[in-house]
């Protein structure tokens, strides 16, 4: 799946960034590939639709000034740290016939019957790997079925995980968890509290008491 985006020459740069922000673009470069670095603006909605699509590990096709479109993948987004908006982006120009590094993220799916019928505990281990493949061979995400953990202490590893071939996961042995069925921790033992009845408890008067008394 290719992604397309249109973008513009930016010309001027510095404070005016804001200035673009606020007409509802966003400041962006584009590099790699014996490109030296060139500053863009994009349409901040068609940039968002785009990037909530592709992610870090789809190819998009760039337009730059209308002219032929470049193959890249979005390498980096800056965000408002409050809003969370997008203030900036990165570009990654790529060669096609280059192996390039890029994040993907793992999707769960399915229902396991020993969370669903022993009451285990669903622990997702790794979220996130980082693979290394040809440009045209990059996938959007890797699905993972947790119908397969049967019972408690049941695990998928990264050898599980079904990936094309041509794409290698770097960073993690075979033998690394990816998910898991933990389980249920025990409930700890109510401790009851019997309140005293009327005279448990009492002190007893002392002897000078009792002479007062009398």
């Amino acid at each position: 799946m290719t992604l397309k985006l249109e973008a513009k020459t930016r010309k001027d740069l510095g404070k005016k960034a804001e200035l673009l922000r606020q007409s509802g673009k966003i400041p962006a470069v584009i590099y790699g590939h014996g490109k030296e670095n060139q500053n863009l603006e994009v349409d901040y909605i068609k940039f968002e639709k785009v990037l909530n699509e592709a992610g870090e590990s789809t190819l998009v096709d760039v337009s730059i000034d209308g002219g032929a479109s470049v193959k890249t993948i979005i390498a980096d987004v800056q965000r408002e740290p409050v809003k969370g908006r997008i203030i900036h982006a990165d570009l990654h120009q790529v060669n096609m016939k280059e192996k390039i590094n890029a994040n993907v993220q793992i999707e769960f799916t399915g229902e396991s019957k020993a969370v669903k019928e022993d009451g285990g505990v669903l622990i997702h281990n790794i979220s996130e790997v980082e693979i290394h493949c040809l440009p045209g061979d990059l996938i959007p995400s890797i699905i993972v079925d947790i119908s397969s953990l049967n019972a408690l202490n049941d695990t998928i590893t990264i050898k599980d995980l079904k990936i094309p071939n041509g794409v290698e996961i770097l960073h993690h042995e075979p033998e690394d968890v990816v998910a898991l069925v933990a389980a249920p921790k025990e409930e700890k033992e109510e401790v009851s509290v019997v309140a005293p009845t009327e005279g448990e408890g009492e002190a007893a008067p002392t002897a000078e008491a009792e002479k007062k008394e009398e």
